[in-house]
């Protein structure tokens, strides 16, 4: 989660990460972060083997359209690798008025 300033207010938002192997959101807890459903389900049927190294990729993978980048974060198993694409920030703010609009 990452705490995020819009129009005067703090929220804690997570940001959105998707998995590279299975081209789906990773809306999934687990003990090692979240995943996928369909790496969950692996992690739990069938545990990886070894010790867990986790890093982050030196070089973006891709590119957001407004041209930020966009980096792959690892979880690496002996016999198990789940990669996920961290996409950037965006830049949402609501439409704040202090006044009373009419549409009459």
């Amino acid at each position: 989660m990452t705490a995020r300033y819009n129009g005067g207010i703090m929220r804690n938002e997570p940001q959105k990460t998707i998995c590279l192997d299975h081209q789906c959101e990773e809306d999934q807890a687990t003990p090692f972060g979240m995943v996928c459903p369909v790496c969950k389900r692996r992690l739990y049927t069938s545990p990886p083997r070894g010790n867990l190294m986790s890093f982050w990729e030196s070089q973006p993978v891709a590119f957001s359209l407004d041209r930020e980048p966009c980096f792959a974060y690892s979880l690496m198993w002996e016999n198990y690798r789940i990669r996920s694409i961290h996409l950037p920030e965006q830049n949402v703010s609501a439409h704040e008025s202090s006044s009373v609009e009419s549409h009459s």
